[in-house]
């Protein structure tokens, strides 16, 4: 799957009009869940033809499939799509996409991001040291993102590193 991004998985059909139970928390869902959206299931390409949020969950159907009997294959399984069907703006980015880099404090190198964890505050990359700590994503403590050289610049970082 190079190039495919784990979207989220399906469970069980809704009904009888072939609708399947979909859990996410990718963090983009608005540039996915749309009609003609292409998504990959057991490396086959689907376009999504509904989508309706209901509960925690979301009730997808794809390919103009509309019996139960047809989506009996896509229940438990994973859903992936392509980087490139997202259609990112220039500037825009996913935070997995932070997932590697060095953070640099003072000029040195202090650890690795090594996930993104979500929480009702924001965002918080968790970065890989001898103890791992945490660095909220905001302006108070990451000062700049470097591409090319894949670091994270923070700052205020006293008190966050044990």
């Amino acid at each position: 799957m190079k190039n495919k991004l784990y979207f989220g998985y399906t469970t069980q059909s809704h009904g009888l009009k072939g609708e399947l139970k979909c859990f996410t928390d990718f963090e983009r869902k608005d540039l996915v869940l749309q009609e003609n959206m292409p998504v990959y299931i057991n490396d086959q390409k689907h376009l999504l033809t509904s989508i309706r949020p209901h509960k925690d969950f979301y009730l997808i159907r794809f390919d103009q499939l509309t019996d139960i009997n047809d989506i009996e294959a896509f229940r438990h399984q994973k859903i992936y799509v392509a980087r490139e069907d997202l259609k990112l703006k220039e500037g825009e980015f996913l935070f997995q996409d932070l997932i590697g880099f060095s953070v640099v404090f003072h000029e040195e190198i202090v650890g690795k991001v090594i996930m993104v964890r979500y929480n009702k505050s924001g965002k918080l990359l968790e970065v890989q040291q001898k103890k791992n700590f945490f660095i909220p994503y905001n302006e108070y403590f990451i000062k700049k993102i470097d591409w090319a050289t894949k670091q994270i610049v923070a700052q205020n970082l006293e008190g966050l590193m044990l």
